[in-house]
């Protein structure tokens, strides 16, 4: 999945409107992207046009209560992976960069 920025927002200093983003995952609707700066954040998903649909086949979605939607891939969907890798505990650090390489290489 790929979006990009509707229009500039002050709110958001790390996100550019040139810039198209690939989505690593959705978390209760909200996409998390790598923003300008390298990080992998959570930014609400009507910021966003978007370019390209569709998502890897091989992503978990589960539902939620409210029917809100989550996606990821299988390794970064564990409850509190973001919390780990933002600790910057390597196991979780490491398993991010992999992961994020393997889906961009699949892109590219």
């Amino acid at each position: 999945m790929i979006v990009r920025l509707k229009s500039k927002d002050s709110n958001y200093p790390d996100l550019s409107i040139t810039q198209s983003y690939f989505v690593l995952g959705i978390e209760a609707d909200d996409y998390r992207i790598l923003n300008d700066y390298g990080q992998p954040y959570l930014y609400e998903a009507d910021l966003f046009n978007v370019l390209n649909s569709q998502e890897p086949k091989d992503w978990i979605v589960d539902i939620g209560e409210d029917g809100e939607r989550y996606a990821y891939p299988e390794l970064l969907n564990e409850i509190g992976f973001f919390e780990d890798f933002f600790d910057q505990k390597k196991e979780q650090m490491f398993i991010f960069w992999h992961v994020v390489n393997k889906m961009l290489s699949k892109v590219a």
